[in-house]
């Protein structure tokens, strides 16, 4: 043992002596012996993995001789207790507390501040020891609580390693203390634990749920009582981690406890001004009652809706209305007096609440839907009957359209009139079947009025977005509307120019373009010489919108053969009256002149994203002799959606609520009701064998531009250049492939031919420079700007490449696209990727060499009271649910460590590639040094958790 342990030694067995103030002496000593780094390195080496079963002093060693500290000050204290409490020896016995707190704190912080050192069961076992004596917990419960958020539940190794029994314990030790009549106890602190361990027991074990649903029901029965609201915050985030996790297999104990708290949490929303984060915790608690009593809309049980008191829950939904309308008035009362720029619109979990509510209210057949609102029917729904209590003032609110449609009047000022059209919106997109035939067409005439009366203000996109979702609704439910068909035409050929003047607005124009795409699909109005004009240089430029709106208009009508105006968008000069050629000009921008004369900045199309190979698709079709035959084949199966959606299906997962629902449905035996899941379900696809015939004229003028769009992206590519970033070649490279792999569906050319082409060989060599770009990389790590770049590369190589879309097309243009890749190019991004772990682990092990958190627990802190933050000194003004937690991947959120994720991904996806001929790489290379990553793997970080699963999903 060397002479500095020897010293820790002789101190720690010091803390053990008899007198009291020699034991104050070594505590002083304590703390500057832990402090020494040759100390810090000989326990770390004592206490590696490596060296279990050693006689040497380790830091386990040291923290038993610490409780054997506490045990020896708390039994002092004990004993010293007089019959006469006395002010100053109060004070002394706080002081004496709070020195042996913060003891214990500043060793654990100094073990664990290199990573967990301390064994986690021991850290538990000693907290829980003392948490559960009434005398301790009085002398150290909070500041072991805190200890407990801090040190303990934030360390992502010991939330893996605490036990089910330890959660339990510590679910029990919160449970009792917060129920205690103690006026002593900290309910914000105990209520703020409560919440990270109930994500615990939730996230790490199977078991405990009586304990909980116990609990929560005591807990926040009475919550209108409860004086702290950030206790309230805590209490209900903890419930709705709860009700998600058992909401699959307890439904009927969760609308149970649902029906029993939404009362008395009703009240806090409505009458005691909850904090903005204790609102949000509060909807998102009635949007999970809601969702488990209606899965999907369901409105009786035997379509799969589910209530433990029908007629007390049907009473709830309508004080819920009652009250959301009101807060819907309130936000709309308090805008108008508000001044400068407010947004005026309302959170959008507030209008899906409310929309869903509505459903569930509103009837559909030709009487309205009347309800009876008591003013106590909180309280009356609490003690499960309507009957008792005192006498209570009765009123009739009529819900159905007719009130939606006097919310709509044009009269009203914005703040009035914005939050119910995104009811309204809101509603007719999930539910097209509760819109009843006879409202269409006033629904339809308040609407196009809003429209036309539009001229300063912000409701314009609101409107524009309702009258998007109306088009949608009749055009799925052609049946509903066979009566009023004429009327609705003659509303739909006012509302269309109206929506062709708002594409010039830029704040309407992508509002505007969405509702002339939802008009075509649905042939609503018959199509005008207005209309082309759109796609012209005078009309608007290609965007998402634009883009997709005429990708939308090729499938529904056949292109003319000529422009219906003269020479609208047309290069002067050119002679050329070919609209198809015309709409090629516009997508690739052939005609705007000084956009093209500046060899200094890359081709406008290649600056912006857009939906996966949609631009490719229409190019192509626009040069083959059936438009809209060939573009149906080229979108595949599902059209425009899926261009629109593949992306971002990419990169999300399925809501937890929504596999809660769809089993709930499957389980009551009853066919799932049609719905509207997406503009674009109703694109039908022409049978084909794959054959078109091409107009070589425009095939050839289309491989001319491009080439062109090429050649000034190599010509003012400049690495690192502020006005050519690299997603350019990215882009670009994309653009290629994919009308090659167009042409190669199409049956003009054979994919080896393909691989011949101009256009192939442009391709491999903006790859090049990528590859060239990616070299550079390795000496400007450090910098944020060129991680954020890097993993917008890899996130636009991996969609260039997956393979989930099994469409002709897309498997085609992915393989062409792997194709151009070098082999330096994967070679580069795994060396970055080497470099980047390699980085990350250094930042992980660095010692923290500031010394200010030493001091943090201190006898200063703790005579400043209860209100010391646990974090940041701005923690107290966030939401409660800011803080960490032990099971969130929080930490990886810096730029290295997503663009890490992001060359993974990519890689893994170059890896479960077949061989193709052609290739310039070998994916079972890439495959092996994947796999021996597998042995840098550390647990106990969360971004080597994300590389696990990534690599586990690819590889094997």
């Amino acid at each position: 043992m060397s002479l500095a342990l020897h010293d820790l030694l002789v101190c720690c067995r010091g803390l053990e002596n008899d007198k009291i103030t020699e034991r104050k002496k070594e505590a002083e000593r304590f703390r500057q012996l832990i402090r020494s780094p040759e100390i810090v390195q000989e326990l770390d080496r004592n206490s590696g993995p490596k060296t279990k079963g050693s006689k040497h002093l380790t830091w386990d060693a040291v923290f038993r001789f610490l409780q054997r500290y506490v045990q020896r000050e708390t039994e002092s204290m004990k004993s010293s207790k007089s019959s006469v409490v006395r002010a100053t020896a109060l004070a002394l016995r706080q002081r004496k507390m709070a020195e042996i707190s913060s003891l214990i704190r500043f060793f654990i912080h100094y073990a664990n501040k290199r990573g967990p050192r301390l064994k986690c069961s021991e850290l538990l076992k000693h907290v829980i020891e003392v948490l559960q004596s009434s005398y301790t917990c009085a002398a150290y419960g909070k500041d072991y609580s805190n200890l407990l958020l801090k040190e303990i539940l934030s360390v992502r190794k010991y939330w893996c390693d605490i036990t089910p029994q330890q959660w339990h314990s510590l679910l029990d030790v919160y449970c009792g203390m917060f129920n205690s009549p103690s006026e002593s106890i900290n309910r914000v602190l105990a209520s703020r634990v409560i919440d990270t361990v109930v994500q615990g027991c939730c996230v790490q074990t199977d078991g405990f749920n009586n304990t909980l649903f116990s609990f929560f029901s005591k807990a926040l029965l009475n919550s209108r009582q409860e004086k702290h609201l950030m206790v309230l915050e805590h209490l209900v985030s903890a419930l709705n981690i709860f009700l998600r996790a058992v909401a699959m297999n307890y439904r009927r104990r969760v609308c149970q406890l649902g029906e029993e708290l939404l009362p008395s949490i009703l009240q806090v929303w409505a009458n005691m001004r909850p904090s903005t984060a204790l609102k949000e915790e509060i909807v998102e608690f009635f949007t999970l009652q809601v969702c488990i009593h209606h899965p999907e809309g369901a409105k009786t049980q035997e379509t799969g809706a589910h209530a433990e008191d029908w007629t007390r829950w049907r009473s709830l939904l309508y004080s819920l209305h009652e009250a959301l309308v009101g807060e819907i008035s309130h936000i709309g009362s308090r805008g108008k007096y508000v001044t400068g720029t407010r947004h005026v619109g309302v959170k959008e979990s507030v209008i899906k609440l409310t929309a869903d509510i509505c459903h569930q209210l509103f009837s559909t057949d030709s009487d309205s839907q009347l309800s009876e609102i008591t003013q106590a029917s909180f309280s009356s729904t609490q003690t499960g009957s309507s009957g008792c209590g005192t006498p209570s003032k009765r009123r009739r609110i009529e819900l159905s359209w007719e009130v939606l449609l006097d919310h709509l009047q044009h009269q009203r000022s914005d703040f009035d009139i914005i939050p119910w059209l995104q009811i309204t919106a809101t509603l007719i997109s999930k539910y097209p079947s509760v819109v009843p035939s006879r409202e269409m067409v006033p629904l339809l005439s308040v609407l196009y009025q809003l429209l036309a009366e539009q001229r300063r203000g912000e409701r314009g996109p609101y409107v524009l977005r309702c009258l998007r979702e109306v088009a949608r609704c009749q055009a799925h439910l052609p049946e509903k509307i066979q009566i009023h068909k004429l009327e609705l035409d003659r509303l739909w050929s006012r509302v269309w120019p109206l929506a062709l003047r708002g594409v010039s607005s830029p704040q309407l124009e992508s509002f505007s373009l969405e509702l002339l795409n939802s008009i075509v699909q649905g042939g609503l109005v018959s199509m005008d010489r207005e209309f082309w004009k759109l796609f012209s240089g005078a009309g608007c430029k290609p965007s998402q919108s634009s883009v997709i709106c005429l990708a939308q208009v090729l499938l529904k009508w056949p292109v003319p053969k000529s422009p219906t105006w003269d020479h609208i968008g047309i290069t002067e000069g050119s002679g050329s009256s070919n609209l198809k050629e015309t709409l090629i000009g516009w997508l690739l921008m052939t005609d705007q002149s000084d956009e093209l004369e500046d060899n200094s900045r890359p081709h406008p199309i290649i600056c912006s994203d857009f939906p996966y190979n949609i631009i490719a698709n229409i190019l192509v079709s626009l040069t083959l002799k059936d438009t809209r035959a060939g573009l149906n084949f080229l979108l595949g199966s599902e059209g425009v959606k899926s261009s629109v959606f593949q992306e971002s299906s990419l990169l999300s997962g399925t809501d937890v609520l929504e596999e809660i629902e769809q089993l709930y449905l499957q389980f009551s035996f009853n066919t799932r009701f049609p719905q509207m899941r997406g503009p674009y379900n109703l694109t039908e696809r022409t049978s084909t064998d794959g054959h078109f015939t091409t107009i070589s004229c425009l095939q050839k003028k289309l491989e001319q531009f491009l080439l062109c769009v090429a050649d000034n992206m190599l010509n003012c590519y400049i690495p690192n250049g502020p006005s050519t970033p690299p997603e350019c070649l990215v882009r670009c490279v994309s653009l290629l492939t994919g009308v090659l792999a167009c042409y190669v569906s199409s049956g003009y050319i054979t994919e080896e031919e393909a691989g011949r082409s101009q256009l192939f060989t442009k391709a491999k060599t903006l790859a090049q420079e990528l590859s060239g770009y990616l070299s550079s990389v390795k000496v400007k790590m450090s910098e944020e700007s060129t991680m954020t770049t890097l993993r917008s590369i890899m996130r636009l190589c991996t969609l260039s490449t997956t393979r989930k879309n099994k469409d002709n097309v897309c498997t085609i243009s992915s393989r062409l696209f792997i194709m151009t890749l070098p082999a330096s190019l994967v070679s580069e991004l795994a060396e970055i990727y080497k470099l980047l772990l390699s980085s990350a682990s250094r930042k992980a092990s660095v010692v923290d060499e500031d010394e200010s958190t030493d001091n943090e627990w201190e006898m200063t802190r703790t005579q400043q009271g209860d209100d010391m933050p646990l974090f940041e000194s701005d923690e107290e003004s966030h939401s409660g649910t800011q803080r960490p937690r032990g099971g969130d991947n929080n930490e990886v959120s810096c730029a290295p460590d997503l663009a890490l994720l992001g060359i993974l991904e990519f890689l893994c996806e170059c890896s479960s590639i077949q061989p193709i001929h052609g290739q310039l790489f070998k994916p079972q290379e890439v495959r092996h040094r994947l796999l021996l990553l597998l042995e840098q793997i550390d647990p106990s970080k969360a971004l080597h958790i994300n590389m696990v699963g990534s690599i586990s999903l690819w590889t094997f």
